[in-house]
């Protein structure tokens, strides 16, 4: 993985390791991929996206991966 690309995997996963105390994980997937939503800029959510789809997104969680497949970049 390219530098940027882990920096965007470690930001995913520390997100969703907030959102995961959340015992309901449909609330915990949709509380995260608001914030990606909202708090990243358009480039990171494409690279992310484009992360999930060509590397099966690797090194990201289970969490984020769902997160991630529900946004419109």
């Amino acid at each position: 993985m390219s530098s940027n690309i882990d920096t965007l995997v470690r930001m995913a996963n520390d997100i969703s390791n907030f959102f995961n105390a959340d015992p309901d994980k449909e609330i915990a997937a949709e509380g995260m991929r608001n914030h990606l939503a909202k708090s990243w800029d358009v480039r990171m959510r494409k690279a992310i996206i484009a992360h999930l789809s060509e590397h099966n997104g690797e090194g990201l969680s289970p969490l984020a991966k769902t997160a991630i497949s529900r946004i419109t970049a």
